[in-house]
């Protein structure tokens, strides 16, 4: 039978492991970690399994910052929206002849239903420049061009060398701005249909210094974002042609099907945006 001592000593880890999760609203995770290792030290000289107990709520909690993702079946993911875009069924969005183009569908079936396809075309740079433009280490110089994402904030590193973002989305009426925190893969030189590509996919996250409802704004959910980056035929050294896809739930009081019309308006021209943002961001900060 446990004793009043070891029972107030497991008390007090618990109570100190809900402390130390709550403070993660406030610093970052690797700060955490720190002094997660510093407590573990501490509780080891009270009670073991306290301290182990802290340790792992912890650890789970730096955990959830970082998805998992399987590049090998994102790309296979991508490769099979660009078959299905083929193959016809879905409804024509915002389009710019020479320049842009956007397709949605729903998928009702899925956590995150709607989903908007969209090609960047003629893009007067490189497929490895367009990636390293978009990927946020570079985010010191994206935000200088870049301003179809508000407030964007690169929150941590993964261990993979992707990142945890933070970024408010604008969008127009009836839609109020809605908050994403995404982890976004570094780019890596993939196959895509016979032709060297590169591709970054981007997932839904959480960061403890980003909670929900944060500043009164909406999170919306992201149901895992690509971009393929593919070299044009013709001039492969100077333009690239980049097929994407978007789909968030926007959350709040809005129905997260039924209304694919609307989300996809605002995402087309969205990316749109970005499109002739990374043009002039190009010209002006990369170009040589």
């Amino acid at each position: 039978m446990i004793g009043p001592g070891p029972v107030a000593r497991l008390v007090q880890a618990i109570l100190f492991a809900l402390e130390a999760v709550k403070a993660t609203q406030n610093i970052r995770i690797k700060t955490l970690e720190k002094e997660a290792k510093k407590g573990f030290t501490r509780f080891l000289q009270i009670d073991t399994v306290a301290a182990v107990l802290t340790w792992c709520i912890i650890m789970q909690s730096k955990q959830q910052s970082f998805p998992s993702l399987d590049f090998e079946k994102e790309v296979e993911r991508a490769k099979w929206f660009k078959t299905d875009l083929e193959k016809g069924g879905w409804n024509q969005r915002y389009k710019v002849p020479g320049e842009f183009d956007s397709w949605s569908n729903t998928f009702p079936q899925e956590e995150v239903p709607i989903k908007t396809l969209f090609m960047f075309e003629a893009l007067p740079l490189t497929a490895e420049k367009f990636a390293e433009m978009v990927h946020p280490s570079n985010m010191d110089i994206r935000i200088k061009w870049d301003d179809a994402f508000q407030d964007l904030e690169t929150l941590e590193v993964a261990p993979d060398k992707g990142r945890i973002v933070y970024t408010r989305a604008a969008l127009s009426c009836p839609l109020t701005d809605r908050t994403l925190v995404l982890y976004v893969s570094p780019p890596k030189e993939v196959d895509w249909f016979g032709k060297k590509a590169f591709a970054m996919f981007v997932k839904n996250a959480i960061h403890p210094s980003k909670p929900k409802g944060q500043g009164g704004l909406i999170r919306a959910t992201n149901g895992g974002n690509f971009y393929i980056a593919v070299p044009d035929e013709n001039e492969p050294d100077s333009k690239c042609n980049v097929f994407g896809l978007t789909n968030n739930n926007c959350n709040g009081w809005l129905p997260n099907s039924g209304i694919e019309w609307l989300v996809a308006r605002d995402a087309s021209k969205v990316f749109y945006k970005l499109r002739q943002n990374t043009v002039k961001g190009y010209d002006k900060y990369f170009k040589k």
